[in-house]
């Protein structure tokens, strides 16, 4: 059991895997696999201790990821959210709609309906001032559903801005042993120019998972 924090949202936890040069797709946008075998089991139990797992419309578009437990990791799969502002990504043939475990699809006050199968939850969220959902409502809307931890694995961009409105609790990075040299950077951050940019984070320990080390720290 994950606890939430004091102000009562979910706790969230950022995961990620990358490459020894902080490159988490090549520059053709492939990204399987990155991590090794026993890293991605290693993730896999990581989801099943989380309440949700959330990801964004470019992993969603990019990965139409499926969310659920495998590598035979047991226990109760977690919901699966899925942020689509237009609702023009998740569809009906999606992964993440089938009745592997529960799904919410978050999307915007004035977009369409997406005509998705009745066992999966729809839940409209304000648009923020840079237009895109706001990631305090989506963890108070995750919050009154009984949510009290979020795994974001979603890709840079989403991964910046839960970063960025400081709503990041936890960090959990799968490093690969491995370099591509090019490709997607491990976030996509704005207006970062100087070495005083530099976020340090509390690092709480550094484990060897196959051809991985595994990080974990802490945000504040």
């Amino acid at each position: 059991m994950i606890d939430a924090p004091a102000t009562e949202r979910p706790r969230v936890t950022w995961v990620f895997g990358s490459t020894l040069d902080g490159r988490v797709a090549a520059p053709d946008g492939s990204s399987r696999w990155i991590s090794s075998k026993a890293a991605r089991a290693d993730a896999h139990r990581l989801r099943a201790i989380h309440d949700a797992v959330l990801v964004g419309s470019g992993a969603a578009r990019t990965d139409d990821p499926h969310l659920g437990l495998r590598h035979g990791v047991a226990g109760r799969p977690p919901l699966r959210v899925v942020l689509d502002a237009r609702a023009s990504i998740v569809g009906p043939s999606s992964r993440v709609v089938d009745d592997a475990a529960p799904t919410l699809v978050v999307i915007g006050p004035d977009a369409p309906d997406p005509a998705l199968p009745a066992r999966v939850a729809i839940a409209r969220i304000p648009i923020d001032d840079r237009g895109r959902l706001d990631l305090r409502a989506v963890l108070d809307e995750l919050a009154a559903r009984g949510v009290r931890s979020v795994l974001v694995e979603g890709g840079p961009t989403i991964a910046a801005a839960f970063l960025g409105a400081g709503l990041v609790d936890d960090v959990v990075g799968y490093v690969r042993a491995a370099v591509l040299g090019a490709g997607r950077p491990l976030l996509d951050v704005a207006g970062v120019t100087t070495i005083g940019d530099l976020r340090p984070l509390r690092l709480v320990a550094a484990d060897v998972v196959g051809n991985d080390v595994r990080i974990r720290a802490s945000v504040g």
